[in-house]
């Protein structure tokens, strides 16, 4: 009996690193019990002296019951992947406690009957059922916690495989022996002073404790996460709470010729990276077999078990993605100054030329020489407007400011004598836009008015229309109304070679409210054109009514 005790502390000393796990210390204080319940029943068999003996005895009583408690914590924890919350502990072991206190007292031998009693030379007799608080207890209470820990077993037996199901394995096999070794001992196939419940229960748990040291206890995710976790393309490294990489994927094994198990995480990434953004944003270049790659860096932190730390580490790799990102930059770099510096200085060049032959010459030359002049211009214009596209692509956040500071700088940008044609009778409202929303408002005014037509007297209107959570500003005109083939291309979200719009204008207008989370509708007919944009208030008025309509003179 108290050689069932040594592999009690053994399962508790290998385990003992593993407590914080889920289940875990439920399985360390389960052996425990097992180590106690052998070293107190030899003791008070051994004991002479009747006193001593039914001390030792009360302690013994409450092994039973509390072996099959932490069990069923271990089933509970070991299956639902999860900790038992101290009230649930509590409530658990209260019986234990209760019949602890009362086995002092036996009070209307509640635990104890007649015939349980000590002879002079220190020998314990007692029944197989005794008192109704010790029988409830240890046998009813006791073996239903023990059965139902096994239901949980079983079942998670038949619904998962690998390692989860051979450690599932190993724990039945410990229930199986526990149940053996009490047939044995209540059938009284053993002399009444050798129990070997408990000293089988302690050996086998030598069998799941070899387990656990190999294999891990209660794995992070089911089976499919797994699967998931070992195929997916991009390296996924586990790190502890020291940041030493403890588990990594399929890729991320493949991403060094040398085993990365045990390898800080910092000291890898830093001491393989030949450039880092400098602005913190994750993005490392790591110098791997194959060559230098460059990746994103994504962390996440887990918590499991009781205070377990560490965090997931996933490099995602934008090789090609940067680069086509440095292409694209480079060329927008070029065009760029082609545009503003030699193409618009050249046109420049061009339509002064041409002025020039216009002025001083007269019929078809003169013609020819203007209409030379009027093309280079438009396309002097292109290149301003595509310089304030690259303005526009510059900013990535809104602003959140009164529609009314927009407008004010429409009135400073677009013509004075343009502006004559043009009515605003707008909301005081605070909208979230691009901060430079005021140059699609511009391109729409400036639009309507140079290509208006006919002999009606040019007319626009902007206005607003209000909900509760978005601000609708519209540009109305009277014109001969917008080619279907301009907003057409707009609507598609790209050029094509049947579809093309005339010019960038309406593409900067595009950018603008894409770039406001707005949404953009034109709605055009021979009497003219109305565009509508819809952008989110930022004002109290989105949570509650609407601002009252104003009308603040413009015009």
């Amino acid at each position: 009996m108290y050689l069932g005790v040594i592999p009690s502390v053994v399962n508790c000393q290998l385990l003992w690193q593993e407590r914080d796990k889920p289940g875990v210390i439920w399985f360390i204080l389960s052996m425990a019990t097992g180590g106690l319940w052998s070293l107190l029943f030899a003791t008070f068999t051994l004991i002479p002296d009747p006193q001593l003996t039914l001390a030792v005895a009360n302690f013994f009583w409450v092994m039973i019951p509390t072996a099959a408690v932490t069990l069923f914590l271990l089933a509970y924890e070991f299956v639902f992947k999860q900790t038992a919350s101290r009230t649930a502990v509590y409530a658990l072991f209260t019986p234990i406690v209760l019949l602890f206190i009362l086995s002092w007292f036996n009070p209307y031998e509640l635990v104890f009957t007649s015939a349980y009693y000590v002879t002079a030379d220190g020998i314990l007799h007692f029944p197989i059922f005794d008192g109704p608080l010790k029988v409830l207890v240890t046998k009813i209470y006791g073996y239903l916690l023990v059965f139902l820990a096994a239901g949980m077993f079983v079942g998670e037996l038949l619904r998962t495989n690998g390692t989860q199901r051979r450690q599932t394995v190993y724990l039945l096999v410990v229930f199986s022996m526990l149940v053996g070794s009490t047939l044995v001992k209540v059938a009284g196939l053993v002399p009444i002073y050798f129990d070997p419940t408990s000293v089988l229960y302690s050996c086998s748990g030598l069998f799941f404790a070899y387990s656990i040291r190999e294999h891990g206890l209660l794995k992070f995710v089911p089976v499919a996460r797994e699967q998931t976790f070992e195929e997916i393309t991009d390296p996924i490294f586990v790190v502890n709470a020291a940041g030493y990489i403890v588990d990594a994927n399929q890729a991320g094994v493949r991403l060094s010729e040398q085993s990365l198990i045990g390898t800080n995480i910092e000291e890898f990434i830093c001491g393989s990276t030949v450039s880092a953004d400098a602005q913190g944003s994750g993005v490392v270049k790591l110098e791997i077999s194959g060559g230098t790659r460059t990746f994103s860096i994504e962390t996440s932190e887990i918590i499991y078990g009781r205070g377990v730390t560490g965090k997931i580490v996933v490099l995602s790799d934008i090789t090609a993605l940067k680069e086509r990102e440095e292409e694209l930059d480079l060329l927008k770099q070029v065009l760029s100054r082609i545009f503003r510096h030699n193409i618009r200085n050249d046109l420049n060049v061009i339509a002064g030329f041409a002025a020039i032959i216009r002025d001083s010459t007269s019929g078809e030359t003169a013609q020819s020489a203007d209409r030379i002049h009027t093309r280079a211009m438009k396309v002097v214009e292109q290149a301003a407007k595509a310089r304030k596209i690259e303005t526009v692509l510059s900013y990535t956040e809104t602003d959140q400011r009164p529609l009314d500071e927009y407008l004010s700088k429409v009135e400073q940008s677009v013509s004075a004598e343009w502006l004559t044609h043009v009515s605003f009778d707008v909301d005081d409202v605070v909208v979230d836009a691009h901060p430079r929303f005021d140059l699609a408002l511009a391109e729409l005014i400036e639009n309507a008015v140079s290509h208006h037509a006919g002999d009606d007297p040019i007319t626009v209107r902007v206005t607003t229309d209000l909900s509760p959570t978005a601000a609708t500003i519209i540009v109305e005109d009277n014109g001969p109304g917008l080619p279907p083939s301009e907003f057409a291309v707009l609507e598609a979200g790209e050029e094509t070679d049947l579809e093309h719009g005339s010019g960038i204008g309406l593409w900067l207008v595009y950018w603008i409210v894409s770039r406001s989370n707005g949404t953009l509708s034109v709605r055009a007919s021979e009497s003219g054109t109305q565009v509508r944009i819809r952008l989110n208030r930022a004002d109290s008025a989105a949570d509650g009514g609407d601002s009252p309509a104003t009308d603040d003179g413009r015009g």
